[in-house]
Order: structure tokens, then C-alpha cells, then sequence
């Protein structure tokens, strides 16, 4: 990836950006309060609920690990600056292109507001930074994540059977692969992957 993402996103509704140690306040919360809703599908949520101060040491290693490009995970907050979910660009899937991870609050669940901050994501990855395609892993289980994959114009290519996702300490599970080529971003009429404004680490539009 020859540019660095952004570390800010603006869509109409939201505020898509890198963490920071200061957000561990209302980040723990929501993590902790969503376990159950998490779970399910996000291994890492097995690990919860961790103590604040390792909430903080865990936001403190997204934004060094951003600063390094080795790998870029966002909150996903509105207007207001509350907290609302997680996202990210994973640079899994070898040098042309990205993977887009995403959970949201269940208190905020069927507002539209993954759609959103996945449609900039993606929008961003293939055009700003030019990467060929980006993925979308989703257990076969989880509708709703795989009908933001299919609303985006996302291909589905496959389900991939007993594989790790993020968490090693689980037990292997089935995954369905969703891919999304620059070439494709037409054929979803229904996004309008124009309506985002990105911002690099000094706050500075990127165009």
C-alpha cells in the first residue's frame, strides 16, 4: 500500500476514526455491556471484560500499531462524539488488497450506521489509496453482517470452511468471503460512495 489510510472519516451521520486512549472510558463500557451481543461472532469478545487499564494499554497498541502501518482499526462514533462500534481496514489479504472488520453497539443495531462507515471504508481503500479490491469475512450465521457485504455490491465468493478469525484460542469456524473490485463499485447504484470526507494525521483532507 503505497499511502497510509486516513485516520478520520467524516460521512453524513458519523465520525470514523482512529482510536485513542482517551475513548477507553466510553469504549469500555460499550464492549462490556455488548459481550453477549459480541460473542457470537467476534472472538476476541471472548476475552472480555477486561480491566480499564488494559482497555487503555489495548487502544494505546491500535494507535501505535496504526502510527506503524501495520494495521488500522477505527471507532465508529456519531456527530455527537459517542461511541457506537468498531471498524477497521486489515491489511490481511496480501498487497493489493484489505480487509473491513466491523461490530456495532446493539443499542445502535438496524440504523444503517455499518453500511455507512463500511461504504467510506471501502470507497477509501479502492479509489484513495488504490488498492484492486476489498473483503469482507462474515460468519455464515451472522445475517446481518453479511447483508452489509451484499448491500455494498460486494461479491460472494465462497464460504471457507474451519478457519481462524483473529482470535487463535477459539475453535475453527466457517467463513464466508465477500470481495469487492474497484472495477465493481458501479454496479451498487445504491451507495453513494461519494459522501465521505477523509482527513490524515494532522487533520488534513485527503483528496
Amino acid at each position: 500500500m503505497n499511502r497510509a489510510p486516513a485516520y478520520k472519516i467524516l460521512t453524513d451521520r458519523l465520525i470514523v476514526r482512529c482510536y485513542e486512549p482517551r475513548d477507553a472510558s466510553e469504549v469500555h463500557e460499550v464492549v462490556t455491556r455488548n459481550k453477549a451481543h459480541l460473542v457470537p461472532f467476534m472472538g476476541w469478545a471472548l476475552r472480555e471484560p477486561t480491566t480499564f487499564d488494559e482497555r487503555v494499554d489495548l487502544l494505546r497498541s491500535f494507535r501505535g500499531r496504526f502510527d506503524l502501518g501495520d494495521d488500522y482499526f477505527y471507532g465508529i462514533f456519531l456527530r455527537d462524539g459517542s461511541f457506537v462500534g468498531g471498524t477497521g481496514l486489515h491489511p490481511h489479504c496480501g498487497p493489493s488488497g484489505i480487509e473491513i472488520g466491523y461490530w456495532i453497539d446493539e443499542r445502535h443495531q438496524g440504523k444503517g450506521f455499518v453500511t455507512e462507515a463500511a461504504a467510506a471504508l471501502a470507497k477509501h481503500a479502492l479509489t484513495d489509496l488504490a488498492l484492486s479490491r476489498v473483503e469482507i469475512h462474515c460468519d455464515p450465521g451472522n445475517g446481518p453482517s453479511n447483508r452489509i457485504a451484499e448491500k455494498l455490491g460486494f461479491t460472494r465468493e465462497g464460504v471457507l470452511r474451519k478457519r481462524h478469525q483473529y482470535a487463535h484460542d477459539r475453535p475453527l469456524r466457517d467463513l464466508v468471503y465477500w470481495t469487492l473490485f474497484r472495477e465493481d463499485m458501479g454496479r451498487a447504484s445504491r451507495v453513494n460512495w461519494a459522501r465521505y470526507q477523509a482527513y490524515d494525521a494532522i487533520d488534513r483532507p485527503i483528496t
